[in-house]
């Protein structure tokens, strides 16, 4: 397991990227599933920073865990509660650019990518759970 403690700004979902690369290289997780992970994680985190409320002193915990062909991420934060599961609309992935809906598709990623996706409010920290098998 690995933890990492990011600040709320952008140039730390780099570092993010970068340490689960690493971390998936290290127990061999797939470069195909560890991107798709990464990708998710990005959106999430981009969402978190942007929404999640005041950022002054605000920090982003995220764990990182390989089980036998699943790799499992937990973006945890204090802020304004956010499930994206319900509450963030499928995006119209079928009307042309000009009649969608702006945002939602990173989310939207997410789902699709992921093999689970699920959203808890503890404690007063948001906590999203990303499970990828590979």
């Amino acid at each position: 397991m690995r933890t990492l403690r990011l600040k709320t700004e952008e140039a730390e979902i780099r570092r993010m990227a970068e340490t689960i690369e690493g971390f998936a290289e290290r127990y061999a997780v797939p470069p195909k599933a560890a991107h798709h992970v990464i990708l998710s994680a990005d959106e999430l985190i981009t969402n978190a920073i942007h929404h999640g409320g005041p950022r002054a002193g605000r920090r982003i915990m995220v764990s990182l865990c390989v089980w036998p062909s699943r790799l499992v991420v937990e973006i945890a934060y204090r802020g304004i509660p956010f499930d994206p599961i319900a509450e963030a609309p499928d995006p119209d992935v079928e009307a042309s650019l000009d009649e969608r809906r702006v945002g939602g598709l990173g989310i939207h990623f997410a789902k699709t990518l992921l093999d689970g996706l699920s959203y808890v409010r503890r404690h007063g920290m948001n906590r999203v759970t990303l499970t990828k098998n590979f």
